[in-house]
């Protein structure tokens, strides 16, 4: 009788057991009974999203006409790689794109991306409509 009581015990727990092990299987592990849902579709982020704003008051800095102390005003440019732009921009020209500073020794693509909202190539303009620094000439 003994023998016959703990075969029955074994076996509820053996079924027991079972039972919570395809209950995590089927609801914690993977969920396998769930319903299929679209994922949404990827929307790779434009420049607009991911640029740092500017702040307030802070001046665009010019990479074709700044000098090496208005360059070290950017996030990781010191002395030698403000050098670096100034003598690629003297044995080049002036920068046509901003990808164009990838091509400077000590210039990654990333600081470029970081450095978005505060240079241009272009000189800003006045309330006038006039580039800063020129002069307006009079007619007649």
């Amino acid at each position: 009788m003994f023998r016959q009581h703990t075969a029955r015990w074994l076996a509820a727990a053996t079924l027991a057991a079972l039972a919570v092990i395809v209950w995590g299987a089927l609801f914690c592990i993977a969920p396998v009974w769930q319903l299929s849902a679209q994922a949404a579709p990827y929307r790779a982020l434009t420049a607009e999203q991911t640029a740092p704003s500017v702040v307030e008051g802070q001046t665009l800095v010019n990479i074709n006409t700044a000098g090496a102390e208005e360059l070290m005003t950017l996030p990781q440019i010191g002395p030698a790689r403000a050098q670096a732009i100034l003598a690629y921009r003297e044995a080049n020209g002036p920068f046509t794109s901003l990808e164009q500073l990838d091509e400077v020794e000590g210039i990654s693509q990333r600081m470029v991306e970081s450095w978005s909202g505060r240079i241009t190539l272009t000189e800003p303009r006045s309330a006038g409509g006039q580039t800063h620094g020129q002069e307006e000439t009079e007619l007649g």
